[in-house]
């Protein structure tokens, strides 16, 4: 999991996943907070659930200006990004809250799959040939 150590690389990581169309989770955090320890396994689990969202954490210590920046009072606070803007917020350890946040502004990993292709469409090459055309120019094409 992705640690942002400074404001520059908080706004890189979001300017790029704007660019990929993706959302951002961050996770605010501390060390020393135990509701955080606790939580942060589900926020793992949660990267490997939704691979299409950029799941990142701020150490609020470390890394207070981008802390300041975002209105951080208490941790842990979860928020979700979209095209560069905040779209959600869960504060506290609340599973079921967070997991709640990363389904509405992730969505799902088939969102963003593209339409793919219909099972028998006909490619341009060999649109208006007849059966014995198609057969004989997939002959051709593996140089038989």
């Amino acid at each position: 999991m992705r640690q942002l150590a400074t404001k520059a690389e908080f706004d890189e990581q979001l300017a790029k996943a704007a660019a990929e169309g993706k959302a951002v989770v961050v996770d605010f955090t501390a060390t020393w907070c135990g509701p955080c320890k606790r939580i942060a396994p589900v926020f793992e689990q949660l990267q490997a659930e939704f691979p299409h969202v950029v799941f990142v954490k701020v150490d609020v210590d470390e890394n207070q200006e981008t802390a300041m920046a975002c209105g951080i009072s208490a941790m842990p606070t979860f928020k979700a990004y979209k095209n560069q803007q905040e779209v959600g917020m869960v504060r506290g350890a609340d599973e079921a809250g967070l997991r709640a946040l990363v389904q509405q502004h992730g969505g799902d990993k088939w969102s963003s799959a593209g339409d793919g292709m219909r099972l028998g469409a006909e490619s341009s090459d060999t649109a208006g040939m007849t059966d014995r055309e198609k057969r004989l120019a997939a002959l051709e094409r593996r140089g038989l």
